[in-house]
């Protein structure tokens, strides 16, 4: 499948634009549109999530070779490691079929010379076939960073949509094993779902299960085989620092958990790649959704450029 990328206005933190990766490196790449339902409503004109995560980021990290006291050092490591922005892979609101391969053969292009896929999405759909596009991994562990499970088979005829994303994991043969955290509320999940994630064998943990047993706690129990796909909904967050989502739910995750969990997950782990969705920049009424989503990109690189 023959796909474009096309250069983002700005990049993120300013680092590099480029047409491909190199091994070792970590490249960042957009894909707007996914697999959208049957009279979804159309994208709202205007900043589309990727750009405005690259604009938020870079305006608040004026100098990236600065002190991040995130990490007692500058946040790259004094290029400890190289990051290159690729630009968006085109997609179209109408194509959900040209979407999906083209998602999918820019992951497997990034992974085939030995470098970290980071996606921004986009809506949760685009993660299907980012997942499918590291499928070089032999065993692959998914933490999954979410107000819901996403475990429908399908919503209408659709089962390849924003509801059935862990689903559709799950199917895949290098998946060994899942870890959902952050789940809470009520979503598009029924009692079929649970059951059908428990018997898979998904570890599902709640914000209060999680505050109860630690970050630290739930990633040790990640297994260390193998590689780590981290995912993560914004939605996972608490909407008082992230309302830019499509799903508002109170009682989320806090920034700091956040990162936690992805510190002590990403310790002795290698990191097999790492997509964040559901961005809506529509609804992000003080830009600060875009900040937090670019700054989680920011921990991965972060913990990438210590990993020696």
């Amino acid at each position: 499948m023959a796909y474009r990328l096309e250069p983002a206005p700005e990049t993120f933190l300013g680092i590099p634009a480029a047409t491909e990766a190199r091994s070792g490196s970590a490249a960042i790449f957009g894909a707007v549109h996914g697999t959208a339902y049957p009279n979804a409503s159309p994208e709202v004109s205007g900043m589309t999530a990727p750009d405005a995560v690259r604009h938020a980021i870079t305006a608040a990290s004026v100098h990236v070779d600065h002190w991040d006291f995130d990490f007692d050092g500058p946040l790259l490591n004094d290029n400890a490691i190289e990051v290159f922005d690729l630009g968006d892979v085109v997609t179209k609101p109408e194509d959900n079929a040209g979407n999906r391969a083209a998602i999918e053969a820019a992951t497997r292009d990034i992974r085939a010379v030995g470098a970290i896929p980071i996606l921004i999405g986009g809506d949760d759909s685009a993660a299907i076939p980012f997942m499918r596009g590291l499928s070089d991994v032999e065993s692959l562990h998914i933490l999954q960073i979410d107000a819901h499970i996403d475990w429908r088979d399908r919503v209408g005829d659709e089962p390849l949509g924003y509801s059935s994303t862990m689903r559709r994991a799950s199917e895949l043969p290098f998946v060994r094993s899942m870890t959902q955290v952050g789940i809470r509320a009520v979503g598009s999940a029924r009692r079929e779902e649970i059951e059908a994630a428990k018997a898979w064998g998904s570890r599902m943990v709640t914000v209060r299960q999680a505050r109860a047993s630690g970050m630290t706690e739930i990633a040790q129990a990640i297994p260390h085989d193998g590689a780590l796909l981290i995912h993560i909904d914004v939605d996972a967050l608490d909407p008082s620092i992230c309302p830019g989502v499509n799903a508002l739910s109170p009682g989320g995750l806090w920034l700091d958990e956040a990162t936690d969990l992805i510190a002590a997950a990403l310790a002795g782990r290698t990191l097999a790649g790492f997509s964040i969705v559901e961005f809506q920049p529509r609804n992000d009424i003080t830009g600060m959704t875009a900040t937090v989503v670019g700054r989680l990109i920011c921990h991965v690189l972060g913990h990438l450029a210590r990993k020696g």
